[in-house]
């Protein structure tokens, strides 16, 4: 399944630039306080590791709210699954080239090609690459990514505002 487009602008954006698309307006968006999401109980030991530095790094930016927690706690979940399948990855191209030394023989392109050319292979790299893409947009509804990033200004007291609020704030 790939990606519908580019994510909606926020209401207010497109207030103060005039709603070009000429599209309705939301009348009533959610508007929810800023505050820490509370630690899931059944969180993984190594999601748990990764809960915690985010949380640490968005406190003082305002960027989370208590509601955010599902959405926080999959990521977390996401980003230690794909960590565990680089490591499996790893270990099957170490196994490929143990394998390969003890009969002698050579591996053209390396132990990576020859695990990529078999099924297995295809099918854990597949399995990779659509995790590494879901923890990407996962991310980035949290401004942790470079791009996403470029639309939240920290204030000088370590909260955050975004650009729109920026502008309109003075």
């Amino acid at each position: 399944m790939g990606l519908r487009g580019p994510a909606p602008k926020p209401t207010d954006l497109r207030k103060f630039e005039g709603n070009l698309e000429k599209k309705p307006l939301p009348k009533h968006e959610p508007q929810y306080p800023p505050g820490l999401p509370t630690h899931p109980e059944k969180i993984s030991e190594a999601a748990q590791d990764i809960w915690d530095t985010l949380v640490d790094e968005m406190a003082g930016k305002a960027v989370l709210r208590r509601v955010d927690k599902r959405a926080l706690w999959q990521l977390c979940e996401d980003e230690a699954i794909i960590t565990e399948a680089y490591a499996g990855l790893w270990q099957m191209v170490t196994m490929i080239d143990e394998k390969a030394r003890k009969e002698g023989k050579s591996l053209p392109g390396g132990p990576m090609i020859a695990l990529l050319s078999t099924t297995k292979g295809r099918l854990t790299m597949a399995a990779i690459r659509d995790l590494a893409n879901r923890v990407i947009i996962e991310r980035r509804e949290f401004g942790l990514t470079p791009s996403s990033r470029s639309r939240i200004e920290a204030t000088a007291e370590g909260g955050a505002l975004d650009s729109l609020e920026m502008k309109l704030c003075g």
